[in-house]
């Protein structure tokens, strides 16, 4: 997969731009870092190649399609998210139903889907929590949940705003070595982090940076 930014310019108010004329292409099979000062404008650059903000200058296209309508490119099937606040993408009365929710509203669930999600669940160490409320898990349960509920659909990219905010070293080793295997199995990585530690478990990325809204 490839994303392409094109001259992005983007302000909440007229007064001050976020980001201005920022250009770059992401690739698949590579780890990308995105760094600066908060306030940089790092999440609303992923928030706008997520469609979730409209730019006021400049295109963002997915392999080449222009992202005028998120939905009809099946973005969400695409890319996974994860905000920085887990709680934002966790909305079901059990951890088992937030991984089979895609499935039981396109009315795909079925015996494959529900031994997809068991082995998921297993994988992410939340196979002991099957009937829990997800709003009430620890921070690192609920960050490795949002980390399911988006692997489970089988993206192709990955943009992780913050992820090692919650979690303990256990969980950060967890984080790095999920992302390293994802990227040797061809995916792109975004990964938003002012954390040092976690930068240098990722194998061999590409550091970028946003200074005053341009990279």
């Amino acid at each position: 997969m490839i994303i392409q930014i094109v001259d992005l310019c983007f302000s909440y108010n007229k007064s001050k731009k976020i980001l201005e004329n920022v250009t770059y292409i992401f690739e698949s099979g590579k780890a990308y870092i995105l760094s600066g000062a908060n306030g940089s404008g790092k999440t609303t650059l992923t928030r706008l190649i997520m469609g979730l903000l409209k730019p006021n200058m400049g295109s963002v296209s997915i392999d080449n399609e222009p992202l005028i309508n998120p939905s009809k490119l099946r973005l969400a099937d695409k890319i996974g998210y994860l905000f920085q606040n887990t709680d934002m993408q966790l909305f079901a009365n059990t951890v088992y139903e937030e991984l089979a929710f895609p499935y039981q509203i396109t009315g795909a669930y079925n015996n494959d889907i529900e031994n997809k999600i068991d082995i998921t669940l297993k994988e992410f160490g939340l196979d002991g929590l099957y009937d829990r409320f997800p709003l009430l898990l620890s921070g690192g349960e609920k960050q490795r949940l949002a980390l399911a509920t988006i692997f489970i659909r089988d993206v192709q990219f990955l943009i992780l705003d913050e992820p090692s905010s919650s979690i303990d070293q256990e969980g950060k080793i967890f984080l790095a070595e999920l992302i390293n295997r994802f990227v040797e199995q061809g995916g792109g990585v975004i990964v938003i982090s002012h954390d040092e530690e976690l930068k240098d478990m990722i194998n061999n990325p590409v550091h970028i940076s946003l200074n005053e809204g341009r990279l």
